[in-house]
């Protein structure tokens, strides 16, 4: 059962799992409204909350697929809950810093190879200048082949850390690496987060023949499988996709209205040449006196 928050008269979905199950099972898509935690100053993406029309609420909970609860009841406060926050964030710091802990380890033992061949390398220059020292001017061509076989020597042995130096290498990585508390991730709660059962509310919509109307064409549509939106843009009720709208356009522009009500020829030819400004079909959508939803198509073809 997917939640559903009513707050001040809309109705949002925090959880990222649900609004994940309504597009990918249910053909529920919505509208992000909620700023990302990263990018807060844009409005080009949006994240959670995700808000439904009040069509595809409906739809939700006469199908038993939601249920509504009561958005506006404030947070628990107090000590206990405090404290219960305060405990949870210090697990969370202890998780995140023992995962930092390992990965700078397995970060190490990758690194071996290269430590190791730099020390040796450290260690042949340093030989190379004591003998350098060492020896007078005259025997420079005998610490040359002295150095070649050296080179011939490295090479034929790739140097490795011992266990004692790697044990030492990480005795040092704990003793150097400190862990910031305020560097780390913190979880923001988007919902309650309680063992409490929080009881449903009604939901009191449709309230008009109107709305009505609205939430038989919608749930009607959806039940042929198609993909649902607002579509206020192109003005009309719907707009209909035959998929998913992140793949798709939409085919179909959904207007509602009564069978009784009355259209002048100069709003049939405006909703058919919007249709075909934008390269959609538009349906005129009405409700027969057996409830059955009939669609009447418009599409401009012009004048020979």
């Amino acid at each position: 059962m997917i939640d559903l928050y009513l707050c001040h008269g809309n109705v949002y979905v925090w959880n990222a799992s649900a609004a994940c199950d309504l597009r990918e099972r249910h053909r529920i898509v919505g509208t992000f409204v909620g700023a990302l935690p990263r990018l807060p100053r844009q409005n080009v993406r949006l994240g959670r909350p995700l808000q439904l029309m009040p069509e595809e609420t409906t739809l939700l909970l006469n199908k038993g697929i939601a249920r509504l609860l009561d958005g506006n009841i404030p947070p628990k406060t107090g000590e206990d809950a405090a404290q219960a926050v305060t405990e949870h964030r210090q697990q969370s710091f202890r998780e995140q810093a023992e995962i930092c802990r390992n990965d700078r380890k397995r970060k190490l033992h990758e690194m071996a190879s290269v430590i190791a061949k730099g020390r040796a390398a450290k260690r042949k220059k340093l030989a190379q200048k004591e003998k350098a020292d060492d020896e007078s001017s005259s025997s420079v061509s005998t610490s040359d082949v002295t150095s070649s076989t050296w080179d011939e020597h490295e090479e034929e042995e790739e140097p490795r850390l011992s266990v004692e130096e790697m044990k030492e290498l990480e005795a040092k990585l704990e003793k150097t690496t400190g862990y910031n508390e305020q560097a780390f991730l913190v979880q923001i709660m988007t919902e309650q987060v309680s063992e409490e059962t929080q009881e449903t509310i009604p939901w009191n919509y449709p309230t008009t023949d109107t709305e009505a109307l609205r939430c038989h064409v919608f749930q009607d549509l959806w039940e042929k499988g198609y993909f649902l939106t607002s579509g206020g843009k192109f003005g009309g009720d719907f707009l209909v996709y035959p998929g998913d709208p992140f793949r798709y356009h939409s085919f179909y522009i959904a207007v509602c209205r009564p069978r009784t009500e009355n259209m002048e020829a100069l709003d049939i030819v405006r909703l058919g040449r919007l249709g075909s400004n934008v390269k959609k079909t538009v349906l005129l959508c009405s409700e027969s006196e057996t409830g059955e939803i009939n669609y009447t198509s418009l599409q401009w073809t012009g004048m020979n």
